[in-house]
């Protein structure tokens, strides 16, 4: 018989694992091998992505620093040139690894709210678990769950008033979380759209400057517009009658804005049954009054 030789004088032992992560309950399998090669062999080259590595003793050192979270592959391509013939060899395989990220997570129960009318967002992660394989599913409450673009992030509508439950599964685990689902909060009437305009007192001038009524949704985080869609106004002028008008919509009509221009010191509005529509209402909602005397 007759071939070439190759001799090899190093060993190592090599473990290929399955998967480069673990669940707790899973069971960890790996591959595990005798490597063997020459200390003395310069016709080893080793190369990751395009990318060369030193090798010393035949083994190659491959690091990096990921830049996001999730699932990242890599491609190994190692040439191996026989001394002996002159003959070169070369072994190619794509392995993978997954990136996680340290967080704290505090849940508080009183919090748990979804609000009609608005995407609500939300960030989902399962520890140990690749992020292509987590599934969010959503049930009651008309909810419906869209990805926000970003890892994990997702936006969440709802149209029903009462409970929804959102359900994250993946890698064989799978956890329910409950949610109440609301409507956003009633706002308060403002004169002119500006928060500050609680009632009170307000100077002449600047009473006529106003040009309508808002409803604001003060101290709501979440990007939503309630519109006026009408209201009473009672003027009261010192030792007259009341007069009454009714306004549609949020902007001052004719009657209504001609009452404005009376304004004079010591005279009393009352902006009353202010109605609004809020972002997800089927009907408008009465929201109260306002009360502004003339100085």
């Amino acid at each position: 018989v007759s071939g070439t030789d190759y001799k090899v004088d190093k060993f190592l032992v090599g473990v290929t694992p399955k998967k480069n992560y673990v669940v707790l309950g899973e069971s960890f399998e790996a591959e595990v091998f005798l490597s063997a090669y020459s200390s003395k062999s310069d016709g080893v080259s080793i190369n990751v992505d395009g990318r060369s590595l030193p090798v010393k003793d035949g083994i190659g050192t491959f690091s990096e620093k990921p830049s996001s979270v999730g699932e990242k592959k890599y491609n190994v391509s190692i040439s191996v040139r026989n001394p002996a013939t002159g003959q070169t060899d070369v072994v190619k395989k794509e392995f993978s690894y997954e990136v996680g990220q340290r967080s704290v997570a505090i849940q508080l129960d009183k919090m748990n709210v979804f609000y009609i009318g608005v995407q609500n967002p939300i960030s989902v992660s399962a520890a140990g678990v690749p992020s292509a394989q987590v599934k969010v599913n959503g049930s009651g409450g008309g909810i419906n769950i869209s990805s926000a673009g970003g890892a994990g992030k997702y936006n969440v509508t709802v149209n029903t008033p009462g409970e929804a439950t959102i359900t994250v599964s993946g890698g064989g685990v799978s956890q329910s979380f409950p949610f109440r689902v609301k409507r956003i909060p009633d706002p308060v009437p403002r004169l002119g759209g500006k928060i500050t305009n609680k009632g009170g007192t307000m100077g002449n001038g600047e009473f006529k400057a106003q040009g309508g009524m808002s409803a604001m949704l003060d101290g709501f985080d979440f990007d939503a517009k309630c519109d006026v869609v009408g209201f009473e106004l009672n003027y009261v002028a010192k030792r007259q009658d009341v007069i009454t008008k009714t306004n549609n919509g949020a902007r001052w009509n004719s009657e209504v804005s001609s009452l404005i221009e009376k304004a004079k010191p010591g005279d009393v509005y009352y902006f009353d049954e202010v109605k609004c529509k809020c972002p997800g209402d089927a009907a408008s909602r009465n929201i109260g009054g306002i009360t502004y005397k003339i100085r």
